[in-house]
């Protein structure tokens, strides 16, 4: 069977699942992350979900094309309201903002962490507002073990692995912002993200204050904990 070619962004997000696990890909679309570590025999089964019927409708046609019916099951689920407890170790939310991110797991999380074999590992995919995912990981005792970014067809998008556990200490808004371990690494492609954020910060700024905006507050507290994360990398 010919293999699945997913994007870059994609299979890095895959590279965050730990071997040996049973998948929940929530907001599936099309099926490719466990029809990709199915092939790569790095999971052992798989539940593909989705809220819509259309994007069900094509994993499962996915999930046929290559052969993996006995090992994928796709369910049309509001989040994570139809998952089963004990029936997932990892989860995977991506590709979506940070807001909908956290309302899925206060949603429905509590319930497979409550069960004899309760889910170890998330992994988490915003593209935008990572920092309402690290707070929520944070407040609900998920240790953030690993993070990545990545530019995949000219857009920034972050990756975040979490298992369960207590951080160390708390995270600073700076590092709930862009993440502590992209800072405390130095990251190259945070830093890439940092200065052109900087930059289109420091032209709103000056357009504002020509036009004297009362909102020159909120942009000059986005452009201090920018210069806090850039000032990691000196």
């Amino acid at each position: 069977m010919k293999e699945i070619q997913i994007s870059r962004r994609l299979q890095s997000v895959a590279a965050f699942v730990q071997e040996g696990k049973r998948l929940a890909d929530v907001g599936c679309d099309h099926g490719y992350i466990p029809i990709y570590l199915l092939q790569k025999k790095k999971i052992e089964k798989a539940i593909a979900m989705d809220i819509n019927q259309g994007p069900i409708e094509s994993a499962i046609k996915n999930i046929e094309n290559y052969g993996l019916s006995e090992k994928i099951q796709a369910i049309k689920s509001n989040g994570l309201e139809k998952l089963e407890p004990e029936k997932a170790d990892t989860i995977i939310i991506a590709g979506m903002g940070g807001e909908l991110i956290v309302n899925i797991l206060e949603n429905g999380l509590v319930k497979l962490e409550n069960c004899s074999r309760p889910v170890k590992e998330l992994v988490l995919s915003p593209h935008k507002r990572g920092d309402l995912v690290r707070k929520y990981l944070e407040e609900h005792k998920w240790h953030i073990t690993d993070e990545k970014m990545l530019i995949d067809m000219n857009k920034f998008y972050t990756i975040i692995k979490a298992e369960k556990g207590q951080e160390s200490y708390p995270y600073s808004e700076t590092e709930l912002l862009y993440g502590r371990i992209l800072l405390d690494r130095q990251d190259a492609t945070l830093k890439k993200y940092l200065d052109k954020e900087n930059a289109k910060f420091q032209k709103i700024k000056q357009k504002m204050i020509e036009n004297q905006s009362k909102d020159l507050l909120e942009v000059e507290k986005i452009l201090e904990y920018n210069r806090v994360g850039r000032e990691s990398y000196d």
